[in-house]
């Protein structure tokens, strides 16, 4: 059957030429045919990722830009709440101070009042005894 026997197998160089043969004319038929466009593909592929990989960095450092940007004016809203509540703070407490001041001066009045009126009805009373 084969022209020689290696390790008990009988190999025949008929049959083997004739596949080497085979082999070489399939692989030149995919390498005009299969080869380029695949080799397409994968360079499109690559040009794909590259492009989504530089997009995906510009993301990345306008994300981070925004986040500096968030990050200063929350900072400054934090600052301005906090003036704005001391602000409120000091006004209540000077609104809160008049409205002391006022009803001191209210009452301070309203006694001077009672007082006159009493020392008006006591003279009243000394003028109807003394008539």
């Amino acid at each position: 059957m084969g022209d020689i026997t290696l390790f008990g197998i009988p190999i025949s160089f008929g049959t083997m030429i004739y596949q080497a043969i085979i082999f070489t004319v399939l692989v030149f038929i995919l390498k005009k045919l299969v080869l380029k466009k695949l080799v397409n593909i994968l360079d499109n592929r690559k040009q794909h990722i590259e492009n989504q990989l530089q997009l995906t960095e510009k993301y990345k450092f306008d994300a981070e830009k925004n986040l500096e940007t968030s990050e200063i004016i929350l900072k400054q809203a934090r600052a301005d709440s906090r003036e704005i509540r001391k602000h409120s703070e000091n006004e209540a407490k000077l609104i809160l101070q008049e409205a002391k001041d006022k009803a001191k001066q209210i009452l301070k009045e309203a006694k001077e009042e009672a007082f006159l009126s009493r020392s008006r009805s006591f003279t009243q009373k000394d003028q109807f005894k003394g008539a």
